[in-house]
């Protein structure tokens, strides 16, 4: 849960976070942060520049292919270390470059061990505009080997992969494990189940409460009491962008008995705010209490807090702490992908998965200090629908980039 939105740069935001704004930690495999600038380039146009000007493939080989990256490559030549950086940490992880398709809608660099796409644009001196790399993938021979790699991580690995329903890959896919901001799946499922049973609409409006309010990740803890909002744009913003106060907010509308009911492991279900104020070092005697506690103890407590507001982002508990957390096995996850993955809300955010590659992508993805966890549905031309969830827990600093790598290898393998 903590606010480590990973890999906010890139084209398609892979929001795995619940929580508190912070770095990632770790060693890590490639440095994924897409580099992404855009300049007003002001230049006097002749026949000359347009003549020499490079190609966005032939501006992406001598990015990919020099052993110096120069400054006047770019339009802006502070971009060029960024730049340097993310290109070298990619040669550096999938080997040699074999070939860079001729760049139409985005280009594709392959490598020796893996592929990445990426837009490049360019200015009429062949100076480079913008580049913004999606998430890498490492080749695997096969579905098993993908597999593999996730499955030797460190700590407690789950994995689950279907087919049309029927499990292709099955690691200890009944284990429950903490899972960040996917559990936000299941507040989806009790709205789905209220709104099929007209008590609710999408398109019904609510305002703006001041109980609603909780940390980010999000924006909609800054917005003011009483502003008119729909239910699907709350729904909208909790899984795309994992905004914790609209997550409150459902959680509220739909009671937390609704959410209960769909995991009754989870009782009672924890709010975004509470678990903040729970993990706040001025709160380290009642969280003992919680977790000591039955659940009328826990309900009792989580009513003393109803009036508290949020805790300060610097009281927040930098660490592990694997038993305050929302608990859901790979294979529940993955009942919860297959019954919502035609909701709109879940298209908006592919994850690392292409989705051009897919007749529809959903997901839902959350981390936490030492969590993660990252839920797909894939539904292919044919009709076929592939379901891949993925938990990671650990007590030590997770490698956050490895994980997603292997992960994405798995969803290259199901294409």
């Amino acid at each position: 849960m903590s606010g480590r939105d990973c890999f906010k740069h890139l084209k398609h935001t892979v929001t795995l976070s619940l929580g508190y704004p912070g770095v990632l930690k770790g060693s890590s495999m490639f440095r994924f942060l897409a580099v992404l600038f855009s300049v007003s380039v002001f230049t006097v146009i002749s026949f000359t520049s347009q003549a020499s000007a490079l190609t966005p493939r032939q501006a992406a080989e001598r990015l990919f292919q020099s052993e110096e990256i120069a400054p006047e490559w770019f339009a802006q030549e502070q971009f060029a270390p960024a730049v340097t950086r993310v290109v070298n940490d990619l040669k550096e992880g999938l080997g040699v470059l074999r070939d860079i398709e001729q760049c139409a809608v985005k280009c594709l660099a392959r490598f020796e061990k893996g592929e990445v796409k990426f837009d490049i644009a360019i200015d009429t001196q062949g100076r480079i505009t913008l580049i913004l790399f999606e998430m890498p993938i490492a080749y695997a021979s096969s579905l098993e080997e993908a597999v593999s790699r996730l499955k030797a991580l460190s700590g407690s690995v789950s994995i689950l992969v279907t087919q049309n329903g029927e499990e292709l890959v099955n690691v200890d896919a009944g284990q429950p494990m903490a899972v960040g901001s996917t559990f936000k799946l299941a507040v989806l499922k009790a709205l789905d189940n209220l709104i099929g049973a007209g008590k609710l609409e999408w398109a019904q409006v609510v305002g703006f409460e001041e109980s609603w309010r909780s940390l980010p990740s999000g924006k909609l803890q800054d917005w003011p009491v009483g502003a008119p909002i729909t239910i699907h744009t709350l729904a909208s913003l909790m899984i795309s962008q994992s905004d914790n106060t609209a997550t409150d907010a459902l959680i509220d509308i739909v009671t937390r008995n609704s959410v209960e009911m769909i995991s009754p492991r989870n009782r009672p279900f924890l709010k975004t705010r509470e678990l903040f104020l729970l993990k706040s070092t001025p709160m380290n005697a009642l969280r003992t209490r919680y977790l000591e506690g039955a659940f009328d103890e826990r309900a009792n407590i989580l009513d003393g807090l109803t009036d508290t507001p949020p805790p300060s982002l610097s009281d927040l508990i930098g660490g592990p702490l694997l038993e305050m957390e929302w608990h859901f096995s790979t294979r529940e996850l993955c009942t919860l992908m297959t019954d919502l993955a035609d909701r709109d809300v879940l298209q908006i955010n592919p994850g690392v998965a292409i989705a051009e590659n897919w007749a529809q992508t959903s997901y839902k993805g959350g981390s936490d200090f030492g969590v993660l966890n990252m839920t797909t549905g894939l539904l292919g031309e044919d009709g076929t629908f592939y379901c891949v969830s993925a938990s990671w827990n650990d007590s030590e600093v997770l490698d956050e980039e490895t994980f997603m790598v292997h992960y994405a290898s798995i969803l290259h393998q199901l294409e």
